[in-house]
């Protein structure tokens, strides 16, 4: 499954990865890429401002990080990257495979 820069848009990013979880097959893998919180504070605080005006106007949240809900999903990331200044983050995550019987 492949989200790219929606989880911003959508108004319970909680639920959006627990509904991809949902939908998401047994040892299938989740890739996300995003925008979110910068690394450096300049870009958080511009990031701040920003947000003053685009979530209002458009729901356009510039500071989450919708990669801290994939643990609480039991999803199991694989990989990680994650632009200059922290602004675009790709993780990769895989849903665990059903127990095989001995």
């Amino acid at each position: 499954m492949v989200c790219t820069f929606s989880s911003c848009a959508i108004p319970d990013d909680r639920l959006a990865v627990a509904e991809m979880n949902r939908v998401l097959r047994r040892g299938g893998r989740l890739l996300l890429a995003d925008h979110g919180t910068g690394s450096a504070w300049p870009v958080r605080a511009i990031q701040r401002v920003l947000e003053l005006v685009t979530v209002p106007l458009q729901g356009e949240h510039l500071l989450r990080r919708p990669l801290r809900h994939v643990p609480a999903e039991w999803l199991k990331v694989e990989r990680r990257e994650r632009f200059r200044l922290g602004l675009t983050d790709r993780p990769a995550a895989r849903k665990p495979a059903p127990a095989r019987d001995s």
